[in-house]
């Protein structure tokens, strides 16, 4: 009853979600006080998940705003947290909205408390997406820092080669894309092998995020993101990264370059 009660008056709180950035946990209104809820925000997504860290499941819903009636792009995105033992109701809200949003709920910080994973894609031919990482424990919300994509450079070199070099660990891969000879010589970038002119690659940001959950039952965060050659798409490789949550933010754990498959 007190759960489903909340549902229906979503669209009456709409000041509890201008409140979700500064941090401040919304409280439960009177019978009083609440109106008719406006059809703005739909129900994507439910969850029951401890998030508050009192050993109950918390009521979790992914809200979102279409851009219009017909489109399948949200252009907000909220997420809600409903304590039924507390009776406390905590508000979050993402930056930018996106497509066919999820959530997963996992321990990254090592509280003994899931946190929340809110993933967007971005839409477009890069298949990138948007990830935010939400807190609740004790009904204090919080916003986490995620990952940042790892900064890739590199650039074309005679003989079908590319060489790519990661800011972050300083590792340099070179792949050999001979077996694209022929694509890249009957569009011009070749000619018998040589570099018709010079040619950066163009890496995108995180195409995936995923927990990899431990024995301790922390998860990492496991990364990957993908690089163009020549044209978007022209997909010559991979680079995975594996994050880990120490002293109040993500450390880099390992990156690996992958040539991609033509």
């Amino acid at each position: 009853m007190w759960a489903s009660k909340w549902i229906g008056i979503v669209g009456s709180m709409i000041w509890g979600f201008g409140m979700s950035g500064t941090g401040l946990a919304v409280p439960t209104p009177e019978a009083s006080q609440i109106a008719p809820a406006p059809a703005v925000y739909e129900e994507l997504k439910v969850a029951r998940q401890d998030v508050t860290g009192d050993g109950r499941p918390d009521l979790i819903t992914l809200l979102g705003k279409r851009f219009a009636s017909d489109s399948p792009y949200y252009e907000q995105l909220k997420l809600m947290v409903q304590d039924p033992v507390a009776k406390k109701v905590s508000f979050f809200q993402t930056t930018y909205g996106g497509y066919q949003p999820e959530m997963t709920f996992c321990d990254f910080i090592g509280n003994k408390t899931n946190q929340i994973l809110v993933q967007a894609q971005t839409g477009g031919s890069a298949g990138t997406s948007d990830y935010y990482l939400f807190s609740d424990k004790d009904n204090n919300p919080a916003v986490l820092p995620v990952p940042q994509p790892l900064t890739i450079t590199g650039s074309y070199q005679d003989g079908y080669k590319v060489s790519l070099t990661i800011k972050e660990t300083n590792q340099t891969t070179v792949l050999d894309l001979s077996d694209r000879k022929d694509i890249y010589e009957e569009n011009g970038v070749y000619k018998n092998g040589k570099l018709v002119q010079p040619t950066e690659v163009m890496p995108n940001t995180f195409s995936v995020l995923a927990p990899i959950e431990g024995r301790d039952g922390i998860c990492k965060l496991k990364g990957e993101q993908r690089v163009s050659g020549v044209a978007n798409a022209d997909t010559i490789a991979y680079v995975e990264s594996l994050w880990k949550w120490e002293n109040n933010g993500w450390k880099l754990q390992s990156a690996r370059v992958k040539k991609a498959e033509r």
